[in-house]
């Protein structure tokens, strides 16, 4: 790339921060959702920290701010826009009159000390922009963005335009464009004036084809109705910021001082301001009233140093018309310059050599020496700079922000499997994972219940032709908790047994609460922070419902059938005896009753997590049952997988109820630690559903082609 034309330059980097296409995508949650990548950095859902946000913020605001400039340069490139800045009483004005018609000079303020002093930013234009009315409603739009305040139009009356000058406001005379709030002129009353720029606009800046602005003098103790609460000191400081942001507007910067002024600490200020807020922007030394015992190149020589740090472009210098020793030293006026009426400062570039009269190049005819598309280019040559560095790192935020998304994802997804896990897993006495308990769901408990009885040996013929309600027990487990019926001494059992569970004795009850508090408790690195616990809680809900509904994980048939067997193959004669004349249902109440826990409670987003030994001892069965059929190693043979799938289940769901992505790939899966070892979880077989909204975390990516339009660009 080359910078020989602005557009070729920076508007490629334009199309692609504007272009959707060049931009991101969102893949989590669905629909997908482009934004171009400008947006993107202003996009609360896309920053993964607060503190993201506001750098994105930022940096967009900046980005955005650039692009305009650019525009507007772009579209006032026929003319250079040059700001006069300066000392009080450096001669400012004076400079800037010598540009003027002779009528438009008796609304500029002159004269020595603070009251004919500039302490407002005055812009004047050329005629032919002022009657463009789509060029001026461009200008005026970026100056009220520029300054928070729409200008002021300068008064034709000498008079008042000088009240103006001093910080006086008349709101009748704002510029106001279509889109300003009604409140704008009140505000304004009450704004500090250098907040609120003065325009105005000359016929003879048409023929010089060149636009001004006058800069409030920075050395000064004059302090505005506006500014009284502050200081002459705090003044300056606040000028200077003006400066360097009326820098976004200029083409090229005069500096006015005199010779005794040069090494002065607040020239020093404004040209190290200018040159850190601008620095690919002209600026040049215009040395004003010098006196005629100092020749050019004297003058030259001094300046030399802040030439060189300071990177200026030239020097100009003016002697003092109103000295007749100084008449020898003062060169013709150039042509175009008005000085019938008054005499003027004849501003011409100094030099190590003294220049013949005729060779003389004057400040005058800068807009001719340095035509409009040379200085256009020499600033937008400093925004395109800025706009590639801003941009840059935009794309360094965004890496930056995937990565930090990806490990919040990570941590969330940590944080749920935990949490769940913290439910099912049984502890020894040490506090170490042995194995996870079931989720004891009604589809389990009847299919243990289903088993024994499949499983019973002749002896208990007798209670099979007694008892025929196990199947009807089942049934109205799935249908209603109501039309449970169980005989008076069942129903005994039920109770305890829910009361044991409910206190937390031999199983884990969990409600929605309890699991939302779980995973906020178990993330540790505050991935879910933006999520409220209230939210939390009525997204454990919906995943603790749907679990209930879809989790269709039941144990190994033929395992449960070798654990069958072996409770009969074991039980003592006497439990023989006396088990073959009870029906089978009163036998296997208890364990049937835990299906009652979530309706006790009062609805079914409740889960039960226990082990067989946990059921079969709050059941009173472990007793009956004995030692075989209750012991580790037998009841081994009927946890192995199932515990895992129905957590791997409770984590894909409990993703999708928070509005999280799931894990892609097996590889992906959290780990848990049981047993001493780690283990991941299995990816779930079941439907991906919406969940929540807002979601948790969104997901977004950026495309290869995209990441290689980007990479050529900058290449």
């Amino acid at each position: 790339m080359t910078d020989s034309k602005p557009d070729a330059v920076w508007e490629p980097i334009a199309r692609l921060l504007q272009q959707p296409q060049s931009g991101i995508t969102r893949v989590f949650p669905p629909p997908a959702q482009a934004l171009n990548l400008l947006t993107a950095l202003s996009d609360a859902g896309v920053a993964a920290t607060p503190e993201i946000a506001l750098q994105g913020r930022e940096m967009g605001a900046c980005l955005g701010g650039l692009l305009e400039q650019l525009r507007v340069f772009d579209t006032i490139s026929r003319c250079p826009i040059l700001a006069i800045a300066g000392l009080l009483n450096s001669g400012k004005s004076s400079l800037l009159a010598t540009y003027l018609s002779p009528a438009n000079r008796r609304r500029v303020l002159r004269g020595v000390g603070n009251q004919s002093g500039t302490h407002r930013f005055v812009l004047w234009l050329p005629k032919v922009w002022w009657d463009d009315p789509n060029l001026l409603n461009t200008l005026l739009a970026f100056v009220t963005n520029l300054f928070g305040h729409a200008p002021e139009r300068l008064s034709d009356d000498p008079h008042q335009a000088a009240e103006q000058y001093n910080g006086q406001i008349l709101t009748h005379a704002l510029m106001l464009n279509d889109e300003a709030p009604a409140a704008s002129n009140e505000e304004a009353t009450h704004a500090d004036p250098m907040s609120v720029p003065l325009i105005a606009y000359d016929d003879h800046l048409d023929e010089l084809r060149i636009g001004l602005i006058d800069c409030p003098d920075i050395q000064t103790g004059f302090v505005s109705v506006a500014n009284r609460s502050r200081g002459p000191a705090e003044v300056a400081a606040l000028r200077q910021q003006h400066l360097a942001r009326i820098g976004r507007l200029c083409s090229a910067f005069i500096v006015v001082t005199k010779l005794n002024n040069l090494h002065d600490v607040g020239l020093l200020q404004i040209l190290t301001t200018l040159r850190d807020a601008m620095p690919g922007v002209p600026r040049m030394l215009a040395i004003n009233k010098l006196k005629s015992r100092y020749s050019p190149a004297t003058v030259a020589d001094e300046a030399r140093g802040l030439v060189e740090r300071f990177g200026l472009e030239g020097v100009f210098g003016a002697y003092d018309y109103r000295s007749s020793l100084a008449a020898s030293r003062i060169p013709p006026a150039p042509k175009r310059m008005h000085t019938e009426d008054e005499e003027q400062p004849i501003f011409f570039e100094l030099d190590s050599r003294d220049y013949a009269a005729d060779n003389h190049r004057y400040l005058f005819n800068l807009g001719d020496r340095l035509d409009a598309g040379h200085l256009s280019q020499a600033s937008s040559r400093s925004l395109v700079l800025q706009l590639k560095t801003q941009t840059g790192r935009a794309l360094q935020w965004w890496e930056s922000n995937q990565q930090r998304r990806a490990e919040q994802i990570r941590d969330a997804w940590q944080a749920i499997a935990e949490a769940g896990y913290e439910f099912m897993a049984q502890r020894d006495a040490s506090g170490r994972a042995t194995e996870l308990r079931l989720q004891a769901s009604p589809a389990i408990i009847a299919q243990m219940a289903d088993s024994l009885q499949r499983s019973a040996p002749l002896w208990m013929r007798v209670s099979l032709s007694i008892d025929r309600t196990a199947r009807q027990l089942q049934q109205a487990i799935s249908d209603s908790a109501s039309r449970f019926k169980i005989l008076k001494t069942a129903s005994e059992s039920v109770t305890q047994f829910t009361h044991k569970f409910r206190r937390g004795e031999g199983a884990q009850v969990v409600t929605p609460r309890r699991l939302a508090e779980s995973i906020r408790e178990c993330d540790r690195h505050d991935a879910l922070e933006q999520v409220s616990l209230e939210k939390l809680v009525v997204d454990c809900e919906l995943a603790m419902q749907r679990f209930a509904q879809e989790s269709q994980t039941l144990l190994d048939e033929r395992e449960l059938q070798q654990w069958s067997e072996q409770v009969w193959k074991n039980m003592s004669w006497r439990d023989k005896l006396w088990k073959g004349t009870q029906p089978l249902a009163v036998v296997m109440a208890p364990l049937l009753a835990v299906v009652l826990v979530p309706f006790d409670g009062g609805g079914s987003a409740v889960l039960v997590f226990a082990s067989a030994k946990e059921l079969l001892a709050a059941a009173g069965l472990a007793a009956i049952l004995g030692p075989a059929a209750t012991g580790s190693e037998t009841l081994s043979i009927i946890h192995r997988e199932t515990p895992w799938r129905q957590l791997s289940d409770l984590f894909a769901i409990s993703c999708d109820s928070l509005g999280l992505p799931r894990p892609p790939r097996g590889t992906d899966m959290p780990s848990v630690k049981c047993a001493g070892a780690a283990r991941p979880l299995l990816v779930s077989q079941l439907e991906s559903k919406a969940g929540s909204l807002p979601p948790a975390l969104q997901q977004w990516d950026m495309t290869a082609d995209s990441w290689q339009a980007w990479r050529r660009l900058f290449q």
